[in-house]
């Protein structure tokens, strides 16, 4: 096999690309068009000078040959002005009918080389050089380029046949032949050099498309799943969206994000779910088709389509997740948002829609929402937030108030909570469950939590300073602050710049940021604890993971969720709930303190069963640091 390719290599016979094709084409059409121009001023040139000697000048030649040259002239002519306006059709793309081109060069080569056996077989009788035929095997295989093979049949049989005619009729010499061999082998060798050379030219200019072809690519679209990146998509969605003849409102901005694809990720890896997502990415395009469909990042994507029965189409997507055959329930929530006017940037669009994505989340029931007026109105809060989050801190619109924790068996002052409250001059009173979710989700969460830190830290050397007995103040920490930071040796140096003592600090995490695998975060609590921190879970019972959390942790005390609370009147399994937990963390060494106490009722029972520190409305909401020493002055909180 390896000899029989190589012998087609040699011949020229190999199979092409269609780029390698193309580019011969384009180069003989070029070429063609330059010999069919030259061969055409030539032959007009010997038509009007043979007639110019043969009737005004002192050549009285016969009629037979003026009629055969003339005819010979005539036939070169015609078929060179045929080639030329070819060429010239093909090269200003007016026609593209490669093979009626190829047949008119072929037809075009063999007259050449038939005219110039002709004329220089009566040369040679005439004693003469064999030029003419010479010059038209130049024309023909020097200035458009052959494959070898047709270069080999076509020039050994143009000499051999003049050869022939030249030695039937006189005996031609030994240095005629060897004149003859040494041009044909020249031209020959010239011609396919022509093409060797022409062939390395196509194929190194192909490699050249290929490569920049494959950073277009890169440039416009995804690698994994083939459709556009993000940058090309904005270009595009700008562009269409600033048409002339497009009403902004007739289209509708899509975020697709795929639930339980990273579960898919660990599960059966990464090729397979790079697989999922090209074929995902091809589905979209089937569905909407027509419309502008990017990567977003990881399992998200966005699309930019006309408003046309978008649920109808979102079902049709559903339905095919629920095709796949993988152990995992793959899931689909879609936020759409709706441009009012052409100035609506498409990175601004497709925030709004990932906006109402993510606002149903949580909801198993809801597949797809649309952007309103309420989510426009959090979602600027949301941006507000992000952008005025350090001016906040700068200008002390965040501030850090204390709520009172209360010995359940006296009433009396026990301990503190520091909590962040900001109080905006433009959005006013901002709840602690919008900014703190957005500064987590942000990863801005680390810095909000160390500012509170550094604040108790300051109170508390303040009122050291007034003569105030010190109340244990708790801090609670995010999830985030143990990835973002070396907390257990934040919290340290902090209490180390202004002289405190780590019994005056206790540490609150959590339920909900904990896990049974996390080995860095133990390792961090491991830290607090060895360094004489308590250490007090938050909000237990929130989740459900609470039993686990107690066998894999150590904590000095557990707050019981206020949602123990809700309805405890009429709700007799609240209760009984609460007295077991409060048992079982007495049974393993950790003391008690559930939040949300409003009611005497609720006190008297929580005191009654046990718990012994209490939080909520009864006793005080939060407060600031001056209206909580105000309340230690005039006797309504009094310290145990």
């Amino acid at each position: 096999m390896g000899k029989i390719d190589s012998i087609k290599k040699i011949l020229g016979i190999e199979r092409y690309t269609k780029y390698t094709g193309d580019y011969f084409d384009r180069s003989n059409i070029r070429s063609s068009l330059y010999v069919s121009s030259v061969v055409v001023l030539l032959e007009l040139w010997m038509i009007i000078s043979t007639l110019f000697f043969q009737f005004f000048g002192n050549l009285n030649r016969s009629k037979i040959w003026l009629i055969t040259h003339l005819t010979s002239y005539g036939l070169l002519l015609i078929s060179a002005l045929t080639l030329l306006i070819y060429s010239l059709l093909h090269v200003k793309k007016i026609i593209k009918r490669k093979k009626e081109w190829f047949a008119i060069r072929l037809v075009f080569s063999i007259i050449s080389l038939c005219f110039g056996i002709y004329i220089s077989y009566l040369d040679y009788l005439k004693g003469e050089q064999f030029i003419t035929l010479m010059t038209m095997t130049i024309i023909v295989f020097c200035f458009t380029v052959w494959r070898p093979l047709y270069s080999i049949l076509l020039l050994t049989g143009s000499y051999t046949l003049f050869f022939i005619l030249c030695h039937n009729s006189m005996p031609t010499t030994y240095a005629t032949k060897v004149n003859l061999t040494i041009v044909m082998i020249i031209i020959l060798l010239s011609a396919i050099n022509a093409y060797r050379q022409k062939l390395s030219e196509a194929q190194k200019d192909e490699r050249l498309e290929q490569a920049h072809d494959i950073l277009l690519k890169l440039s416009i679209s995804d690698e994994v799943t083939g459709v556009a990146n993000m940058n090309y998509f904005r270009g595009q969605a700008f562009e269409l969206m600033n048409k002339a003849d497009v009403i902004p409102s007739d289209f509708i901005y899509l975020y697709f994000d795929i639930e339980n694809f990273k579960m898919l990720n660990q599960k059966y890896g990464f090729w397979e779910g790079n697989t999922f997502l090209k074929e995902f990415a091809d589905f979209l395009g089937v569905i909407f088709e027509n419309s502008i469909i990017a990567h977003f990042s990881n399992d998200n994507f966005v699309v930019l389509t006309k408003d046309e029965k978008i649920k109808d189409k979102i079902m049709q997507i559903c339905k095919k997740l629920t095709e796949y055959k993988y152990d995992i329930k793959l899931g689909l929530k879609v936020g759409a948002y709706k441009p009012e006017n052409k100035e609506v940037l498409p990175l601004m669009a497709c925030d709004h829609a990932r906006y109402a994505c993510n606002s149903i989340k949580k909801y198993y029931n809801l597949t797809y929402c649309i952007y309103d007026k309420d989510m426009s109105l959090r979602f600027q809060k949301k941006q507000h937030i992000i952008n005025n989050f350090d001016q906040a801190i700068k200008n002390e619109y965040i501030k850090v108030y204390y709520q009172p924790v209360v010995n359940a068996s006296t009433g009396k002052l026990f301990g503190l909570e520091a909590l962040a409250r900001w109080q905006d001059p433009q959005f006013g009173f901002l709840s602690p469950a919008d900014f703190i979710e957005t500064l987590e989700e942000y990863h801005l969460i680390h810095r909000l939590d160390m500012f509170v830190v550094e604040r108790v830290c300051r109170d508390i050397k303040d009122a050291k300073q007034k003569g105030r007995k010190i109340i244990p103040t708790s801090l609670n920490f995010s999830r985030l602050d143990f990835d973002s930071l070396n907390l257990a040796q934040e919290v340290a140096d902090c209490l180390e710049k202004y002289n405190i003592d780590k019994t005056e600090i206790h540490i609150e995490i959590t339920e909900s940021t904990l896990s049974e695998d996390d080995e860095k975060l133990k390792a961090e609590l491991k830290s607090f604890r060895s360094h004489g921190y308590a250490l007090w879970l938050d909000d237990f019972g929130s989740g459900y993971s609470g039993l686990n959390v107690l066998k894999e942790y150590d904590f000095d005390l557990i707050k019981i969720d206020m949602k123990f609370l809700s309805n405890f009147e009429v709700n007799q399994k609240s209760r009984q709930i609460l007295k077991n937990v409060i048992n079982l963390a007495k049974d393993l060494g950790m003391q008690t303190l559930t939040e949300g106490v409003e009611t005497q009722e609720q006190y008297d029972f929580l005191r009654e069963i046990g718990c012994e520190k209490l939080q909520g409305y009864l006793f005080s909401k939060p407060i600031s640091r001056a209206d909580f020493e105000a309340k230690l002055d005039d006797g309504s909180l009094v310290i145990d």
